[in-house]
């Protein structure tokens, strides 16, 4: 894992106090996978990405995206009757920015045997085909929250929650 590759995608995004937790078993495991078409940092912008601008959900249910969240109770996140895609992005990085607890971990083997990230996605997703990333920022997004991001390249990254 390139440290550098990393810091540089969090500042970019704005959120260069979001805490990252990964294995390098697991990374490598991912970078290295049969067809692999990213590198931990490239999947780590598109897991984020896919939580603050990716409004398609799972594949069972559209509704369950974080866009849908807050647009369906805007004024819970400080945002007006019909906010923007530009507005819900930009409450959703807030809320990961302004939380000092907010993490995003690569679930793998090794991760999800820790009681805090033993969660798996609700729908399925492999952990070992994908970048499954749990996002959590426990005193503003109380909701279990993944990104899944195909490690191949052919499905587009998605995130979506489930409570």
């Amino acid at each position: 894992m390139k440290n550098d590759d990393i810091a540089a995608v969090l500042a970019a995004l704005g959120l260069s106090t979001l805490r990252v937790v990964a294995d390098p078993e697991g990374i490598a495991a991912l970078e290295n996978h049969p067809g692999a078409k990213y590198t931990f940092a490239e999947a780590l912008k598109l897991a984020l990405e896919a939580f603050f601008s990716n409004d398609r959900g799972s594949s069972e249910h559209a509704h369950d995206s974080a866009i849908e969240m807050v647009r369906s109770d805007p004024e819970s996140f400080g945002l007006g009757a019909n906010p923007s895609a530009v507005e819900i992005a930009a409450a959703l990085r807030s809320l990961l920015a302004g939380d000092p607890e907010a993490q995003i971990v690569l679930l793998t083997d090794a991760t999800i045997k820790q009681d805090a990230y033993r969660f798996l996605p609700e729908f399925g997703e492999s952990i070992t085909d994908n970048w499954v990333s749990r996002i959590m920022a426990p005193s503003a997004w109380p909701f279990l929250q993944w990104s899944i991001v195909d490690v191949r390249g052919e499905t587009p990254a998605y995130s979506y929650e489930f409570d």
